[in-house]
């Protein structure tokens, strides 16, 4: 699968709301997000939570009804890590889950090639960005399970199996 949009349509504004995010049958969040992998160092892109000081993730928000999740995952990361690029693929979709074990939302990660890095991005005044290898993300995305999860089951998990979580 090969999904590209047009990226000189994006605003340099982040959207904001939920106002057209889109639910299931069940009334859960569905949300997409990416694993980016800049080919040129096979490092992949993490970011800092909005949420949370001092916790890593991967790039991710709410699928939109105007869009189709291919496209709401190439948004989000062009957004939140200022990436442009293409979806290689569909990884899984994966439940994330509020501290309390509530279902906050069904995630779902594509593995993502990263074709430019951008110096200005939407959300460039609250995220910073780190380019990590495998271990490194593993560790930074420790506070997120289903992220690792995401992690482990793409491409851009070791061959062999040797990784050891913490």
């Amino acid at each position: 699968m090969n999904s590209t949009m047009q990226f000189h349509n994006y605003p340099a504004e982040a959207r904001i709301g939920r106002a057209n995010q889109v639910y299931d049958e069940n009334d859960i969040r569905q949300i997409t997000g990416t694993i980016a992998v800049d080919p040129k160092t096979n490092k992949v892109l993490v970011i800092s939570s909005s949420k949370h000081r001092n916790v890593w993730v991967l790039p991710k928000g709410g699928w939109e009804s105007d869009e189709t999740k291919e496209q709401s995952a190439i948004r989000e990361t062009y957004e939140e890590g200022g990436v442009l690029g293409n979806i290689k693929g569909l990884v899984g979709n994966f439940m994330d889950y509020d501290s309390y074990g509530e279902l906050k939302g069904n995630v779902w990660f594509y593995e993502f090639e990263v074709q430019q890095i951008l110096d200005q991005w939407p959300e460039m005044h609250f995220r910073k960005r780190r380019w990590c290898t495998f271990e490194e993300a593993m560790d930074l995305l420790r506070f997120k399970p289903f992220m690792r999860q995401a992690l482990l089951a793409s491409s851009f998990a070791p061959k062999d199996n040797t990784f050891q979580s913490a």
